[in-house]
């Protein structure tokens, strides 16, 4: 597992489970691995945090048609799946952003696919409460799969249709009926302002306490960073298995008194968790086992998966060309790769930061700092080496919008760069030219920033709105911050850059 990029708090905790571990060590390795009981099976197929329905690493990883073949495969061969996801599907993606019918995807075309694929429970994630509220309730709606989320609700407290608390469903396996629990719970990060909000923790236990005795298993499904994982399964032992989102990498610990696990696969479906419960014939909680698939182009596409995706595809890239992109147009071939995972641009520079800030540069050459937070690129990919064209820029920048030319004091520019190291981890993280953090001080060239000098400064347009974590002010409201002057969507200074890079290429 990569700890590059990961929340500090993640690590910490990581860390620090590793550390208690080391020094209480006396347990065999059966304690985690006992006998399978040989009663009946229940498989389930898990992903999280997939904004794309395509295959992802140019076409080397992921893609949501070779997750159904996966899928059919395990059936095929007489498991009972249960597929679910994570959360964070809705928002953000590519296409997502593209205009159909007057409107833009914001989902459908993921609901679409998911629903091909044959998912069965999903649990919310943050970014699918960035949609407007209508295009939210729709997706729901539009959803031939389930939502079980205990933490959520609208302003008066009322579920959203389409959503449950809790739920148990009966399977019949090995002659017996097998009863599971589902809860659901999401971090309550990028606050909508239409939601309400319980405690995740005690929404959880409630809802496990409910239904714990009239249950075989209880899983619970969850949108947060992994020391709240730790935290609810620790508090909540009647919890089995916990099915998690928000990070992007893959990983499995356990936890809590029956260390139940924590699963969690890697972003994009580049990996499936496989995760089987056992149960005693005789009745009893169940032993989980799991096992990470990476998913690969040695695994095939299923057909009717792949002829859904390729429907949206073609009437998303009508809406681009309607709103004048080209999406297929190449726009330079690049030499190299380009790191744009999330794991590593939410901690440190890559080549894919450098091109981005080169960009920034080429829209204003006039101006003294230039200032993006990772979060603005979404692709969470190797970008590889080769022809890059419009669509992959949209891919990289789904989000767009204009550069801003703002001018602020030294002193708001160093508060906003000391906070974006303070984001380590989160799309918070700032990356800048022009001025720079070294050893807790802001420099610009080899000196500190004068904190009463005005700067010239480019930047983003959501930036500029003080909606990023710990940078509030870091907005139009604030008084310090005058002289706003838009220029061009991101995305064109980027293609530029690139155009001049490698021209003829």
């Amino acid at each position: 597992m990569m700890i590059f990029g990961m929340h500090f708090r993640f690590v910490a905790a990581l860390l620090a489970a590793g550390l208690a571990a080391c020094a209480t060590t006396t347990r065999s390795v059966a304690t985690f691995a006992p006998p399978l009981p040989d009663g009946p099976k229940l498989t389930f197929l898990h992903i999280n945090d997939v904004y794309e329905i395509t295959p992802v690493e140019g076409g080397r990883a992921g893609g949501l048609a070779r997750v159904a073949t996966l899928r059919k495969q395990l059936e095929s061969k007489g498991h009972t799946v249960v597929m679910t996801i994570g959360g964070d599907f809705f928002s953000p993606s590519a296409l997502g952003t593209a205009r159909v019918d007057g409107e833009a995807l914001a989902g459908r075309q993921m609901v679409s696919v998911l629903n091909a694929v044959g998912m069965d429970w999903a649990t919310l994630g943050n970014h699918e409460l960035d949609l407007a509220e209508p295009l939210f309730r729709a997706r729901i709606a539009e959803s031939r799969f389930r939502y079980v989320i205990s933490n959520v609700t609208d302003t008066l407290g009322s579920l959203f249709p389409g959503t449950v608390r809790r739920a148990i469903v009966p399977f019949t396996l090995g002659g017996r009926t097998i009863r599971v629990g589902f809860v659901g719970t999401l971090t309550p990060v990028n606050r909508a302002n239409w939601v309400r909000y319980e405690d995740q923790y005690a929404s959880v236990k409630r809802e496990v306490a409910a239904i714990r005795d009239s249950v075989d298993a209880v899983v619970a499904l969850t949108h947060q960073y992994y020391y709240e994982d730790d935290r609810l399964v620790s508090e909540t032992p009647g919890i089995d298995l916990l099915l998690g989102g928000h990070e992007h990498d893959n990983f499995v610990l356990r936890r809590g008194e029956h260390f139940a696990p924590i699963v969690k696969a890697d972003g994009n479906a580049r990996s499936v968790q496989l995760v089987t419960l056992h149960f005693p014939r005789t009745g009893g909680r169940p032993v989980v086992t799991t096992e990470l698939v990476p998913v690969t182009d040695a695994t095939s596409e299923d057909s009717e998966v792949k002829a859904e995706v390729e429907r949206w595809l073609t009437q998303a890239f009508e809406g681009y060309v309607k709103s004048g992109f080209s999406p297929r147009d190449l726009v330079a071939v690049i030499p190299e790769a380009l790191d744009a995972r999330e794991s590593t641009i939410r901690a440190r520079t890559s080549n894919m930061t450098d091109l981005m800030l080169a960009a920034m540069r080429r829209e204003d050459p006039t101006a003294d700092i230039g200032i993006f937070n990772a979060g603005s690129v979404r692709i969470d990919d190797i970008v590889p080496a080769g022809p890059l064209t419009q669509y992959d820029i949209i891919r990289i920048l789904p989000f767009g919008g204009p550069l801003v030319r703002v001018n602020m004091p030294g002193r708001v520019i160093a508060q906003a760069l000391l906070m974006g190291q303070l984001n380590a981890g989160i799309g918070g993280f700032l990356h800048s030219y022009g001025a720079r953090v070294e050893g807790g001080r802001v420099l610009v060239g080899s000196n500190p920033i004068e904190p009463d000098k005005v700067y010239r400064v480019v930047t983003t347009d959501f930036l500029l709105t003080g909606r990023e974590a710990r940078l509030g002010f870091f907005s139009t409201q604030n008084p310090e911050v005058t002289g706003r002057s838009d220029l061009r969507d991101v995305r064109m200074p980027l293609i530029e850059e690139l155009r001049a890079r490698y021209p003829g290429r």
